[in-house]
């Protein structure tokens, strides 16, 4: 499923820039039940990295891509002598931010490419782009809300959502909530759980002077409504651990036991 998202401009908020690109075969990628959590619990994983600022460029995919490579426990499996590696320096990850997602725009099914063409890109996309760029194993998605919510419970996930107009303007204490029109598609960094409060913690990339020091959170219940309104969420695999391989379908398996069958019979003289 490819699905291009028009963005419309706020006086309160800043650019957007995620488009829809949902390939088949992710359902492959799943993350197993095995590599997750048994339940969701309150958590707040370190981001090693300062609040980044896309400016008028559409390119959250790139700069949430970086948030998630500049947090734990991503940070610390990428060698220090990477190029990509997250610096700490804000201007330096913003270039690399970009970086990310000129490389998207190139691996997508997004007509254009930037430069020189501000497309826009998707989480898919920047996946593969990190992949590239040597600083993750792969990547695998956490498919609706309580999947998402236990992947979260055990590192932070990046998602590519609709974003409406009352995200736009978080409360003193950065809670956003689902009002108004959706103003276009948004990618940013999930980076905890308030249990208590049901809700998760995000982290923008709007600078640090938006919403709460350039975070903000929101309810499982509005997660869970952008998660079925075609969002998702994308987990990266540290460079620590072996890259994720794809499940098997129930056709690979009838093809196998086929198989295997053939084999038999064979040997039987069958």
């Amino acid at each position: 499923m490819l699905r291009y998202l028009d963005e419309h401009p706020s006086l309160d908020g800043g650019r957007l820039g995620r488009h829809i690109e949902h390939d088949p075969r992710s359902r492959a990628y799943a993350l197993s039940e095995d590599l997750l959590p048994s339940a969701y619990a309150s958590v707040e994983h370190p981001v090693r990295i300062p609040v980044l600022d896309q400016g008028g460029l559409g390119s959250c995919t790139g700069n949430a891509a970086e948030a998630l490579l500049g947090s734990d426990p991503l940070y610390g499996a990428i060698p220090v002598d990477t190029a990509a590696r997250p610096t700490g320096d804000a201007a330096t990850d913003e270039r690399q931010a970009v970086a990310l997602y000129a490389a998207a725009t190139r691996l997508d099914r997004i007509h254009g490419q930037y430069p020189p063409t501000d497309t826009g890109s998707t989480g898919l996309a920047v996946a593969k782009a990190a992949q590239k760029a040597g600083v993750i194993a792969g990547y695998q998605h956490a498919f609706g809300l309580d999947a998402t919510l236990r992947a979260l419970t055990a590192a932070p996930v990046i998602v590519g959502v609709n974003w409406y107009e009352g995200f736009d303007t978080p409360d003193a204490a950065g809670h956003v909530t689902v009002a108004g029109s959706v103003r276009g598609g948004h990618e940013f960094l999930l980076y905890g759980i308030d249990a208590d409060q049901r809700a998760v913690l995000a982290r923008n990339s709007w600078g640090a002077g938006w919403g709460a020091g350039g975070c903000f959170r929101f309810s499982f219940d509005d997660l869970g409504r952008l998660l079925d309104e075609q969002g998702d969420a994308t987990v990266f695999a540290p460079l620590t651990g072996p890259a994720p391989t794809p499940a098997p379908t129930p056709a690979d398996v009838d093809r196998a036991l086929a198989a295997a069958m053939r084999t038999w019979l064979a040997e039987k003289g069958l």
